[in-house]
């Protein structure tokens, strides 16, 4: 399911991909609003409860797509070394351009959020790849 959200996500985004972590390792670390929640797990309940939002789980990731927004949400599981942490992808517009845009919000020490965005930058440029092979 997460897979295939993510191939209908890339599917409105025309011939652009992008990501904001194409260019830079970033998240917005332990501290601050968690895409307008207080933290990762008040994001998660609002979302579960959202009648907007399909929740499905792959391997342990609960999977949230937020149909009002446009975005996907992926939620580490406890067994992940950076629980609690969220991976939310987004189309967006970003210089006359359609784009997927990657955001995390990582509640681990740095080397193991930064193993995080490099592990979804990966799965971004696989995606990628197979869309444009077709």
């Amino acid at each position: 399911m997460h897979r295939m959200m993510f191939l209908v996500l890339l599917s409105f985004s025309g011939l652009t991909f992008a990501s904001d972590a194409d260019s830079k390792l970033g998240y917005d670390g332990k501290s601050g609003k968690v895409f307008g929640y207080d933290n990762v797990l008040e994001a998660l309940e609002s979302l579960k409860l959202d009648k907007n939002s399909e929740v499905s789980e792959s391997d342990g990731w609960v999977i949230v797509n937020d149909n009002s927004n446009k975005a996907l949400w992926s939620f580490a599981p406890k067994t992940h070394q950076s629980y609690p942490s969220v991976v939310r992808r987004a189309i967006v517009e970003k210089n006359g351009k359609i784009v997927i845009r990657t955001q995390v919000r990582c509640s681990a020490k740095r080397s193991i959020c930064d193993l995080l965005v490099k592990d979804f930058m990966a799965l971004n440029q696989k995606i990628k790849s197979e869309v444009l092979a077709k």
